[in-house]
């Protein structure tokens, strides 16, 4: 693994400024599977809405992933959420000992239809990912690499690169890749309402927005569209549902993170406020805001 070299590019005073530099690129967004469990494991119990009993509240949420086009640098995936896996062998998949153990002790169930998976997706729409930039490195995020080429480059946040995530967390998805890069956001610039911000091709096309607290360096990413800019919160948000009723992601790195992913919520709701021709996606809700 290597740090990722940040490009020189525009200083920009604001996201004003970063959307008329918008590019035309195609943008599609497709499901890989579904997540059944109780809501009170993802979140933060406290913010959930007074007539939503955490003791009784479930979820059932897709795992989704996301795609684009750029004019330069190609196809590029944010996040890669099932392979086959999770249709082959139910209901866990690929999933790594350690997270099979920890979803059945909290009663969590992955499923997966014919024809769900990444690689059918990839085909339909005859993507060939040169890039895949993940949110974070959770399973439900990652579990999809093995069904993209070795050759395919591979993009994280730096704090993450850590046992925990890479084998506990997650799994061997990155076995025997070569192209692997660790975004490190000490290198990022300020755009308000974002404290940290990488303009990851330095042409104002696709940014990395730091997020921290559902895990230690989770990534929101945005592309800028000329269509709209398209914001995509991974777990910082949990759906259209969490973010119009104020509910806050739980984290995995105690108090602290679940002060950070409350930061993170506010960072982001306060774009969407500034700015409300963008797109708000979400890993785990085949509907936008």
């Amino acid at each position: 693994m290597q740090a990722y070299q940040m490009p020189n590019g525009k200083q920009y005073k604001n996201w004003r400024e970063v959307f008329k530099d918008s590019q035309k690129m195609v943008f599609t967004a497709f499901n890989t599977g579904t997540i059944y469990g109780a809501l009170k494991i993802y979140t933060q119990v406290e913010s959930l809405p007074d007539d939503c009993d955490p003791n009784d509240a479930a979820f059932e949420y897709a795992v989704m992933a996301f795609h684009f086009r750029h004019p330069e640098k190609g196809d590029i995936l944010i996040d890669a959420g099932f392979d086959r896996s999770f249709h082959d062998s139910p209901p866990f998949g690929n999933l790594p000992v350690s997270m099979k153990l920890f979803q059945t002790l909290n009663k969590i169930k992955y499923t997966q239809q014919e024809n769900e998976d990444l690689a059918i997706h990839l085909d339909e729409y005859r993507i060939e990912p040169r890039h895949i930039f993940l949110t974070h490195m959770h399973a439900d995020h990652s579990a999809g690499v093995p069904a993209v080429v070795p050759e395919c480059s591979i993009y994280f946040g730096k704090k993450e690169n850590s046992f925990y995530y890479h084998r506990l967390a997650t799994g061997n998805y990155l076995k025997n890749r070569e192209n692997v890069y660790l975004l490190d956001f000490e290198d990022g610039v300020s755009l308000a309402p974002f404290e940290k911000a990488l303009d990851i091709f330095g042409d104002g096309s696709f940014w990395a927005l730091s997020t921290p607290g559902h895990t230690k360096d989770h990534i929101a990413y945005l592309i800028n569209c000329e269509d709209a800019p398209i914001l995509i919160t991974g777990d910082a948000e949990l759906s259209t549902w969490g973010m119009e009723n104020g509910v806050m992601m739980g984290s995995d790195y105690g108090e602290e993170g679940e002060a950070d992913a409350r930061r993170s919520a506010e960072m982001l709701r306060e774009f969407k406020e500034a700015y409300p021709e963008a797109q708000v996606w979400f890993s785990h809700d085949v509907e936008r805001l």
